[in-house]
């Protein structure tokens, strides 16, 4: 399961094998594609309804974007921004290969049409979709969002988007801590102009939320962190699920830049080899069979240990350093920019 949150809760839940109202056919011809920021993007359009509601089937390289969007600034500007994010999620850690099909994404214009939509996808989970009060999710490489204002749409298509692409790309899947703090990671971006610039550093949201627990002096120990799962702080009434995501967001910079960048080769490899299958073979040379297995994948600290080293303890006390450094006085005016808060900039 994936989660996305900003300052409010979505929940990821297992797809169906089917899609509602798919278009009449795949490769029909169709209309002319759209005008905006997104035209180049655009391979071509044909109409698509929903409940009644009129929309559009927009085809790009490597998406099918099904939407009742009406909003002109994110119709035309959506089909561009997932291909760039696209290209963001093969190139910010290390070279990652295409998805092998379309990448299937529902855009709906609102909540109403968004809950029956979920409801065709995946009717199992009706109930849990009834309590999730703005967001979306991706799931068997499918996204499902709808319309909450251009930033954050878009920063849930970015975040959803790596999870979408991860799954349909990746032979294994990243351990939780990793897949979450990517997608996190993924948010962050500036437009110039119609374009859309990826920068992991600017998202204020996560930093905020970041200062104020450091501030607080409630921060999670990476060791616990490493053991955590987005689901479980779903019912928190204290906003843990926030602070797992700011977390882990930092957690990510904190490998790429942190200690002088010393942990980045490990990062490189981790990622490389889960995409090329490589992963649990890693685990199993590293660690035997008992750090192998497919929980063990997925959360706690064996596959921090299998390509970070041993010492937890040191490593989580460089992570708290790292943490009280980046939210510094002045360091939001960085973040603002997408750069890095850091007095000297590790470069990848």
């Amino acid at each position: 399961m994936t989660l996305w949150l900003r300052s409010v809760v979505a929940l990821a839940v297992a797809l169906g094998a089917g899609c509602a109202g798919a278009p009449r056919s795949a490769d029909a011809p169709t209309d002319a594609p759209l005008a905006g920021p997104s035209a180049g993007a655009v391979l071509d359009v044909e109409p698509w309804t929903f409940g009644g509601a009129e929309g559009q089937v927009i085809r790009t390289r490597h998406y099918r974007l099904y939407t009742t969007e009406r909003d002109p600034v994110l119709l035309s500007r959506m089909p561009g921004f997932l291909e760039a994010a696209l290209a963001h999620y093969r190139t910010a850690v290390v070279p990652l290969p295409a998805p092998p099909i379309r990448l299937d994404t529902y855009l709906m214009d609102n909540r109403t049409q968004w809950r029956v939509l979920s409801r065709r996808l995946a009717p199992d989970q009706a109930d849990q979709y009834d309590n999730i009060p703005r967001g979306g999710y991706a799931s068997g490489g499918v996204g499902v969002f709808y319309d909450l204002g251009v930033y954050d749409t878009m920063a849930i298509a970015a975040h959803e988007g790596w999870h979408q692409y991860m799954q349909r790309a990746f032979r294994e899947p990243l351990p939780v801590w990793l897949d979450e703090g990517l997608a996190s990671y993924m948010e962050g971006h500036r437009w110039a102009g119609g374009t859309p610039v990826f920068l992991g550093w600017a998202n204020t949201e996560r930093f905020d939320r970041l200062r104020a627990d450091v501030s607080a002096g409630v921060t999670v120990p990476l060791d616990r962190l490493l053991d955590m799962r987005p689901a479980d702080e779903l019912g928190s009434t204290t906003g843990s699920a926030l602070t797992y995501y700011a977390q882990v967001w930092a957690l990510v910079h904190f490998l790429r830049e942190g200690e002088g960048g010393r942990h980045r080769e490990a990062l490189r490899d981790l990622v490389a080899d889960a995409a090329d299958g490589r992963l649990s073979r890693r685990l199993l040379l590293r660690l035997g069979s008992d750090g192998a297995d497919r929980r063990s994948m997925r959360v706690g600290p064996s596959v921090f240990h299998a390509y970070f080293g041993d010492d937890l303890d040191a490593i989580g006390r460089e992570y708290d350093a790292f943490l009280r450094e980046i939210v510094t006085p002045g360091a939001r005016d960085s973040i603002v920019t997408g750069r890095s808060p850091l007095a000297t900039e590790a470069r990848p």
